[in-house]
């Protein structure tokens, strides 16, 4: 019995022996090369995957042909020959952007997208480098609205696009309203062309948007001569790409630096500005 229990002891021993020259083995291996980040693969391909929202004019999609301009797609193509790559565009919209970027579809986000804080646990964003005056309109002749808080009340119905600061801003504070909101995808002038069809009380949107529609539909005016508020414009990438955020960050430093963006903005008459204090607000 002894004999036995002696043998059985022995095994036991090898067994251990061997679990702990494996553990050690592990241990001292060298670690495998991790995954090749983004940044990497778009140096060897010479290729940057852009998601983007049009938006003009900061991105303007030629419904015609598709061919995008705009001044960020100027400073994104102005980035993109200064560090040799090409570009290929991909069509997103303001609230599936996040997705798009973390399942591959696109490498970074060039467009007016919002730092708000529950999109930065699923992306990353550049530190803001515009702002971005938000307005409204109504129909000519309503002067019911002084300030934005005026729209808060019951009867009143105001057009937003999903997704876009606009309905996030009136969910929030505009709570007695009726919001009459537009699908992801549709135009910008959507919650405009609303107030001229009297779907809406009030139209939503960003202050370039309003200006322009406004000089051309009489029938509508501006909904404040100042913004009633304006939000902090970024770019965005993986949160785990930290060398294409770092090459992001550079560059728009860079073009900040030279002059380019405010040049691009001029060119296409943007009412962006590089810093808040520019702006008077209305409201909150």
């Amino acid at each position: 019995m002894n004999k036995k229990f002696s043998i059985i002891a022995i095994i036991l021993s090898i067994i251990a022996l061997i679990i702990a020259v494996w553990a050690i083995s592990r241990l001292s291996a060298p670690i495998s090369a991790s995954k090749e980040d983004t940044f990497s693969k778009v140096l060897k391909s010479n290729n940057l995957a852009v998601c983007y929202v049009a938006w003009p004019p900061s991105v303007i999609k030629d419904p015609n042909t598709g061919k995008l301009s705009g001044f960020l797609i100027d400073a994104i193509e102005k980035i993109a020959e200064d560090a040799g790559f090409k570009l290929t565009y991909v069509e997103s919209t303001w609230g599936g952007f996040p997705a798009d970027i973390n399942t591959g579809k696109c490498d970074i986000g060039v467009a007016g997208f919002y730092p708000l804080i529950n999109r930065s646990t699923a992306v990353a964003f550049t530190r803001p480098f515009y702002y971005a005056g938000n307005n409204g309109v109504v129909k000519t002749g309503d002067n019911r609205f002084k300030t934005i808080d005026d729209l808060n009340r019951s009867g009143i119905k105001i057009a937003v696009i999903q997704g876009e600061f606009s309905q996030i801003y009136a969910k929030k504070y505009l709570p007695k309203a009726q919001l009459l909101v537009l699908d992801a995808n549709s135009d910008n002038t959507a919650p405009l062309v609303a107030v001229t069809s009297g779907q809406a009380d009030a139209g939503l949107i960003m202050d370039d948007v309003v200006g322009s529609y406004a000089k051309t539909h009489p029938e509508v005016k501006k909904l404040f001569s100042q913004p009633y508020s304006v939000t902090p414009i970024s770019w965005v990438t993986r949160n785990n790409d930290q060398q294409l955020y770092n090459f992001l960050t550079n560059s728009i430093n860079y073009l900040e630096a030279t002059g380019d963006l405010n040049a691009l903005a001029k060119k296409y008459s943007s009412t962006w500005y590089t810093e808040k204090k520019d702006y008077q607000f209305l409201g909150q």
